[in-house]
């Protein structure tokens, strides 16, 4: 994919939060991806790595491509990448040597590279002592301590009518906890940010873990997501499947290994051994099912890569592409007691090999079920949202809308007990407007790492009252986004035409309502703003107070918007600058300062190619989301 953008919202939207991480955080690293921006290939891209990250950044450290990112030998040679990961394809002595003694690549480039791979290798020591892993750097009592902390500051409170939160125990004796993401941990997304914690608790864990036996708890799934792949038993394949391997990707010429597999439900990280290569290999697998029950059943394959799936002679799944962790369906009718030939094929090319052979069988009224507890119980809790496979490295999300039929759930759920509680989680926004105005409240917990469990049950007990605020805007439909009329429209190109109207950028330059703004999130108190401030000498210093003006202690994330009254080009109507969290007992307040600099007034100019900040008059503008601006104050630049 190429990305056309607009030089102007690549250094103001894209680039600001690489620049940060170079030069404030000091990162010793930085990836180049796989895709085109404006024509080169990232790996080769001179306008990136080298005018922006290393020139203009002043970057010492080295740039490694993504696995498998790197396109051609001279060209990326020349460029700003250091190390081409995982392997030397096109980056070796071969492809290099004879270029570097004909002068073609001067000798300094290559050293400037080696010097850059070998300085970052000794700033982490790797030359002082061999690294040894060390799991209690993941696993102390601290770092769960933290994982939890971040859980709790991160989720936010999107709607709580007549403050149904948090659960009252004095009043609420049975609690019905449904959904396919109440008893599965979505700790976090698929692909290259999936990450096996130590360990991991589920939302019904964690209402066990603190409800005690002060609440009957009740839990049906409701519906089955995908993803939640439950292997075909043993049972199911009479006589087993026959397995054949090949070292190549195209199941070609003769299998090296053969054996009868009982199930399919592998994860290679290296390989399936006997001879098989641990990348770049493929297999087959042959046999018969026998369906326990009459009815529809639905085949899951999951893979991690290319996948062809024949049910009774006919290919039912084609995906033969490298992906990462995904599953793929067929809906299939089968008679109790009647077997089926089948036939599996795959491929790993890089990385992880994962392969499984999953069912839904037809026999479990889960909906029925959920319905049926929502009845007997005072209180609903839907848990609801995405999974690590429908927000993933590899592939695209093809809408907004909750999948695998949770809306339905959430509505059948609602005729059998208006007390119902929608815990979402997911990585980015969702629709939600087909049901929120039927729900009183709404708690958005996101992919909420290992610890999500306890801190969800504590946030709806009050024992932490929600402070996080959405770091996008969310719409009501799908046509009210920026991206709307580009995205997935061409094959190979995809163009930025929303330019620097992204976000809440682009909601308020088109007057278009939100149904939850930026920076939005609710608390179980409330903040009054006050006094605020603008003193402009050798510098602008911003201060406000805030108070909490309820009845329990709460944490406040404070946002401050600059807005360029007139301006040269056009500007957004106001743009982030500043937040800080304040943390408040009843009663209390506390003075909140912002310092801004020249960089914070400033736009890109495109002519100058620099950064412009025009002499006039600006406003600032301080509230408790974009679209909650509660005090404003002009001042001359």
């Amino acid at each position: 994919m190429d990305v056309k953008v607009d030089e102007r919202a690549l250094n103001e939207i894209y680039l600001p939060a690489f620049k940060s991480a170079v030069m404030e955080a000091g990162v010793m690293s930085v990836m180049s991806a796989y895709n085109k921006v404006n024509g080169p290939y990232c790996s080769e891209n001179d306008y990136l790595l080298i005018d922006k990250l290393k020139n203009e950044w002043g970057f010492k450290g080295l740039v490694m491509s993504d696995w498998g990112a790197v396109h051609s030998s001279i060209p990326t040679a020349k460029g700003g990448l250091d190390l081409e990961m995982p392997e030397g394809d096109w980056l070796n002595r071969t492809t290099l040597l004879d270029a570097v003694k004909s002068g073609e690549i001067k000798e300094e480039i290559i050293n400037d590279k080696v010097r850059r791979i070998l300085t970052v290798m000794f700033n982490l020591g790797l030359f002082d002592k061999q690294v040894e892993p060390d799991s209690s750097l993941i696993s102390d009592k601290n770092k769960n301590r933290i994982a939890y902390q971040t859980a709790l500051e991160s989720m936010v409170l999107l709607k709580n009518d007549k403050n149904i939160l948090p659960i009252d125990l004095n009043k609420i004796k049975s609690v019905a906890v449904i959904g396919p993401s109440a008893d599965v941990p979505r700790t976090g997304g698929g692909g290259s940010s999936f990450v096996d914690p130590v360990y991991s608790v589920s939302p019904l864990q964690g209402l066990r873990n603190k409800f005690g036996d002060k609440v009957k708890l009740s839990f049906a799934k409701g519906i089955i997501m995908q993803g939640d792949v439950e292997p075909v038993g043993k049972e199911f394949f009479p006589g087993g499947l026959k397995a054949e391997f090949f070292n190549n990707m195209e199941l070609q010429g003769k299998p090296v290994f053969t054996r009868i597999d009982e199930m399919v439900d592998y994860w290679w990280n290296d390989g399936p051994g006997n001879g098989v290569n641990e990348d770049k290999y493929s297999a087959r697998w042959t046999g018969q099912v026998k369906a326990p029950e009459s009815g529809e059943y639905f085949f899951d394959i999951t893979s991690d890569d290319g996948i062809r799936f024949y049910f009774e002679g006919e290919l039912l799944i084609e995906n033969w592409t490298d992906h990462a962790f995904l599953t793929n369906s067929a809906k299939i009718k089968m008679e109790k007691g009647k077997t089926y030939n089948i036939k599996l094929e795959f491929y790993d090319n890089i990385g992880a090999g994962v392969i499984t052979i999953g069912w839904r069988t037809p026999s479990h009224d889960l909906m029925g079920e959920a319905v049926r507890i929502a009845k007997e119980s005072d209180m609903v809790l839907v848990f609801a949202g995405t999974t690590s496979q429908i927000e993933s490295e590899g592939s695209d999300r093809k809408d907004l809308e909750l999948p695998e039929g949770q809306q339905e759930l959430i509505a059948e759920v609602l005729k059998a007990n208006k007390n119902t509680v929608v815990i979402l989680n997911n990585g980015g926004p969702i629709l939600v407007n087909k049901w929120i105005k039927d729900v009183p409240a709404v708690l958005e917990s996101w992919f909420y790492g290992q610890e999500g469990g306890n801190a969800i049950a504590d946030i709806l007990l009050g024992n932490y009252n929600p402070s996080g605020k959405l770091p996008m805007s969310w719409p009501v439909k799908w046509e009210d986004c920026s991206a709307y009329h580009t995205y997935k429209s061409m094959d190979s190109i995809t163009h930025y035409d929303d330019g620097i109207y992204v976000g809440y950028r682009h909601f308020e330059k088109n007057n278009i309502k939100p149904q939850f703004p930026f920076g939005y999130g609710l608390s179980y108190t409330t903040f009054g703003y006050n006094d605020i401030n603008v003193n402009k000498r050798d510098r602008i210093v911003v201060s406000f107070s805030i108070k909490n003006t309820g009845r329990v202690k709460g944490e406040e994330a404070a946002q401050l918007y600059i807005k360029d009254i007139e301006s040269g080009v056009d500007r957004p109507i106001k743009e982030l600058k500043r937040f800080a969290k304040v943390s408040l007992n009843p009663g209390e307040s506390k003075v909140i300062e912002f310092v801004l600099t020249k960089d914070d007034l400033s736009f890109y100019d495109v002519k100058t190619k620099s950064w412009l900040a025009e002499p006039g008059e600006f406003e600032v503008l301080v509230g408790s989301s974009s679209a909650d601006i509660r005090l404003q104050k002009k001042f001359i630049y």
